[in-house]
């Protein structure tokens, strides 16, 4: 490398940042005692940098989360606002007692009895965040990162919504769906059997092949239910069968003597039931909340009032976009009453399917 490129290196990559690797001199004052005729200035290289050949997809492909299917399955309704802290139901109870009729006699009455039924709201926030530079970056990869941002934070409180829907808060009298203390104790499934007939090692869906032993868990929560409702449920009754997810593939079981599998039976003989899969009710994808896999059978409404909803204060409230020297951020909020349970008479639940 001759003096002269050798300062001007210096000074280029010390006032200008330019760094030129490989080149060790100018052309023109190179002499040919040192160089042959048609040897190349800069280092041997055969290739090109990995980013020309590196193709980009405009589409996102966003991670598999678990859905939140609580108000689906639940129903959904609005109670209060974000101001309310406490919100109470009435409920009536009607009573008498007739006597023999006389016409000088005064005995028989009637009456009613109200109670207030009280539950607990429960708010909750967080912050989206994002700055200038951030931005840029991500929206030279072509990513809309403030959306995506946006989206993350409506993610987020949606899940921690369907938590609350289905386990409540601990200290507040707000109940999950899966775990009101105000419902009827949980049943055991019918013992299970092998193909050979043997006792099989456990009493869940997995431990057996058969579609009868299935179907006969449902028939059994069913007739639980029957007598809970004290006689005011028939077979056409609208109800839903909550399963959970891991074991919805228990509903396609089938033998040679069925014309069907357990789902179609079950539509056969229950034409108004509608079946719901919900990962928190099994203990795989509950992620830690539930320990067991729990079936619930409930009737959907009773003399036109619904039997449960999941309810909110607030389903999300946005509030104003604060600015920085060079970032953003914003809080979102929601409130929830988390699973309200009107007829807790009308759900029956089994454990350890």
């Amino acid at each position: 490398m001759n003096m002269k490129f050798r300062s001007d290196a210096r000074a280029l990559a010390q006032d200008w940042g330019i760094i030129m690797e490989g080149v060790r001199g100018y052309y023109s004052e190179m002499g040919q005692d040192a160089l042959s005729p048609g040897l190349p200035v800069t280092a041997p290289n055969s290739g090109i940098p990995a980013i020309f050949t590196t193709y980009t997809d405009p589409k996102i492909i966003k991670a598999v989360i678990t859905p939140t299917k609580s108000e689906e399955t639940y129903g959904s309704a609005k109670k209060g606002d974000w101001i309310t802290d406490t919100a109470q139901f009435p409920f009536v109870e009607l009573s008498g007692t007739p006597v023999s009729y006389d016409d000088y006699a005064a005995g028989g009455d009637s009456d009613a009895n109200a109670n207030w039924i009280q539950r607990q709201s429960y708010h909750y926030q967080l912050w989206t965040k994002w700055g200038e530079r951030e931005v840029d970056r991500m929206g030279a990869a072509k990513i809309d990162w403030v959306n995506q941002k946006n989206e993350a934070s409506i993610s987020v409180l949606n899940k921690t919504q369907n938590l609350i829907n289905l386990f409540g808060i601990s200290g507040l009298e707000l109940y999950g769906a899966l775990n009101d203390p105000n419902l009827p104790a949980a049943i055991s499934p019918l013992p299970k059997y092998t193909t050979s007939g043997a006792a099989a090692s456990g009493n869940t869906w997995l431990d057996t092949q058969d579609p009868l032993a299935v179907y006969n868990d449902v028939l059994k929560l069913y007739q639980r239910l029957t007598v809970q409702m004290g006689g005011n449920l028939t077979l056409e009754s609208p109800m839903t069968l909550v399963i959970p997810t891991e074991r919805q593939a228990c509903l396609l079981y089938s033998n040679e003597y069925m014309a069907g599998n357990v789902l179609s039976l079950l539509k056969q003989n229950l034409p108004n039931l509608k079946v719901e899969t919900l990962p928190e009710a099994g203990s795989t994808l509950s992620g830690g909340n539930n320990s067991t896999t729990m079936m619930q059978l409930f009737v959907d409404t009773i003399e036109g009032q619904e039997t449960v909803t999941t309810a909110f204060t607030e389903k999300m409230r946005a509030h104003a976009v604060e600015r920085y020297s060079s970032h953003f951020r914003q809080k979102k909020s929601q409130g929830s009453w988390g699973t309200i349970w009107f007829y807790p008479i009308a759900c029956a639940t089994m454990t350890g399917i």
